[in-house]
């Protein structure tokens, strides 16, 4: 049997210990990434439920979420994030999960959280959909550009092969792009200034879109402690309103080296500037060595036209990594019975920078 707890700031070390024996050694169980989760959230400390064993008072299971602040058709509302979630192997089947995430559900419901969502893996997505009301709004495409098609291929099919395809790598250079109208240079945590009074004027471009003011901007991508990002923005020349941000990181993905593209918004009045954002970022990752650049994008914006104009393309549903399944619940009522326009995955737009793994 088990008891429900609320978790307190002082029960982090315990949940870590729990975390190691279930995921090993990981961001997800490293103490400083979890301090800057859960407790460094310009939108407010997570809301986590804990499970214990009635006699033993083992740590048992855990339900957690963050707010975030959404910009969603005119107004601004509060969500929430699902991530972190696991039972022990030996207490599945005893309805901790559900009992966890619904309490959960419930305290923020009534702290103003309209809705919930989530990208969650294979293996928890069935739990989320059958025992929770979750509903599954469809996939984010992931969409892949090669950077070093002899390297790709020879890591896939071997040498002789890799060799043949030398001649395919002028295809997908990355040239130097530049226009003396535009400079694109590196954003820091010391020059955000611009970043709110562009965040204001591009805030209702999609209908949903995840706050990305200087103070998310910030806390995303400048004090997470597990992860390196580079940042760049881009403005006219001669003058300091910005027009466009781009987000990547180097990693590495089933073996190859990988430049992700986790965050890319620009002024839909200069479209050119997306162009060059992502010619420079390109160019970072080819100068670190990266052989792929991947990025999460919904096919119906501006952002995903500019990357497929500059080759990339939508991965093969047999070669992705796992499917990037976004899933959605509503935790207030709908008023005068309206229909929920966050059930259409046309409406939002998300990146790798709505996704709390990457």
């Amino acid at each position: 049997m088990w008891k429900m707890v609320n978790y307190l700031p002082e029960n982090l070390q315990e949940t870590i210990e729990m975390t190691r024996e279930y995921y090993g050694e990981s961001w997800i169980s490293d103490t400083g990434y979890l301090k800057w989760q859960y407790e460094a959230n310009p939108a407010g400390p997570a809301m986590i439920q804990l499970a214990r064993d009635s006699e033993t008072n083992q740590l048992v299971g855990q339900y957690a979420v963050i707010p975030l602040r959404f910009r969603a058709f005119a107004k601004t509302v509060n969500g929430i994030l699902s991530l972190n979630t696991f039972t022990r192997q030996s207490y599945t089947g005893q309805g901790i999960f559900t009992g966890l995430a619904k309490a959960v559900y419930q305290t923020c419901a009534g702290q103003e959280s309209e809705f919930c969502y989530g990208f969650p893996n294979p293996n928890s997505f069935p739990g989320f959909i059958k025992n929770l009301g979750f509903t599954h709004l469809g996939c984010v495409p992931l969409l892949l550009r090669p950077l070093n098609t002899k390297a790709l291929v020879t890591r896939r099919f071997g040498p002789l092969l890799g060799s043949l395809s030398f001649p395919f790598q002028p295809l997908f250079k990355v040239k130097d792009r530049s226009d003396d109208r535009y400079e694109v240079y590196p954003l820091t945590s010391f020059n955000l200034s611009a970043m709110n009074t562009f965040w204001t004027k591009v805030q209702d471009r999609y209908p949903i879109m995840g706050i990305r003011n200087a103070d998310y901007i910030r806390w995303r991508y400048f004090e997470n402690p597990y992860r390196d990002y580079q940042l760049y923005g881009i403005h006219r020349k001669n003058c300091s309103e910005l027009i466009g941000y781009i987000v990547g990181r180097c990693t590495e993905v089933e073996g190859m080296p990988s430049g992700m593209i986790v965050d890319f918004l620009v002024d839909p009045s200069v479209p050119d500037a997306g162009n060059f954002l992502l010619n420079r970022l390109l160019r970072f990752f080819v100068d670190n060595n990266m052989d792929l650049a991947g990025s999460l994008m919904l096919p119906q914006t501006e952002e995903s036209r500019i990357l497929k104009a500059h080759g990339f393309f939508t991965c093969p549903k047999a070669l992705e990594p796992q499917p990037f399944s976004v899933i959605y619940r509503r935790l207030s009522p709908l008023v005068n019975g309206n229909q929920d326009q966050f059930l259409q995955l046309k409406h939002w737009f998300l990146t790798m920078g709505d996704y709390d793994a990457i």
